[in-house]
């Protein structure tokens, strides 16, 4: 082989692992820090499941943070997720280097590869002590058949989630004492409620939630929370991250705004427990 055929077969070389690198690439990755495991992706745009997203990973992938209440974003790098689990086949969780250095955050990572901002609107943090929020809270619970004088709420954020100027209010309320036990008494609550104005008027919308109607001696009664609110495939429209934990097990739920309607996410739904 004289020298200017090995150039060229040198440059193939090059070009060919490039090329390999650049495909990999090309998957937006999303990890959720609360559950420790990876969502999915995104690819042009569209929302891929966990197994496809890890099959185009590199080794050590380069994320941005972005948490509910977090005015800045945090850049970190995370190892390829993996399923180690027997009891949760579709499951890509943490290593154990991952899983230490992630262990009390909360929110998503996002592959830093994302040409979109994923935090177009900042959500604003509204007092846990609001009348006006507590009172919807009680509203939404007598739809579930649940009637209490005892609202506690655990978050509230204003943010507009569709880019459309008009602002939605997203609230979480959990009357569980503290922790999640396998049992719960009548009239217990942990769930998500949406205030949408429609038509001009505002409306109150459950994402989701468990409701307590009567006393549950072993069960699995969840707490859900919100986990993140960002622009998750670059549309312009914030979904909501929503974590449930119970006491054998979590999960995390996705939905998105689509004509002014809350909709469900599936592909990104990851859940392990037993």
């Amino acid at each position: 082989m004289n020298k200017k055929t090995l150039f060229y077969a040198i440059c193939l070389i090059i070009f060919s692992f490039g090329f390999a690198d650049a495909q990999t690439e090309s998957i937006v990755p999303i990890l959720n820090l609360q559950v420790k495991g990876l969502m999915g992706g995104v690819e042009n745009g569209k929302f891929v499941n966990a197994k496809t997203t890890v099959g185009k990973l590199s080794s050590e992938t380069k994320y941005k943070i972005f948490e509910p209440y977090a005015t800045s974003i945090v850049d970190m790098i995370f190892t390829k997720p993996v399923n180690s689990m027997d009891v949760c086949d579709d499951f890509y969780g943490f290593g154990e280097k991952d899983f230490a250095k992630t262990e009390n955050s909360k929110g998503v990572a996002i592959g830093a590869n994302a040409s979109w901002n994923a935090m177009p609107r900042q959500p604003k943090k509204i007092a846990l002590t609001d009348i006006k929020y507590k009172k919807a809270t009680a509203d939404a619970l007598q739809t579930k058949g649940i009637f209490t004088k005892t609202i506690k709420l655990t978050q509230v954020f204003r943010i507009d989630l569709e880019g459309d100027g008009t602002e939605e209010v997203v609230i979480t309320a959990t009357s569980y004492p503290s922790g999640v036990y396998s049992s719960a008494k009548k009239n217990d609550y942990s769930f998500v409620l949406l205030r949408k104005v429609v038509n001009g008027k505002a409306r109150n919308i459950i994402v989701t939630g468990d409701f307590i109607t009567k006393k549950i001696d072993f069960g699995a009664p969840g707490e859900y929370e919100v986990s993140a609110i960002a622009d998750l495939n670059g549309d312009g429209k914030m979904e909501l991250v929503i974590y449930c934990q119970y006491y054998e097990g979590n999960w995390v739920e996705t939905y998105e705004m689509k004509g002014g309607k809350l909709s469900s996410v599936k592909i990104l739904d990851v859940a392990c427990g037993v």
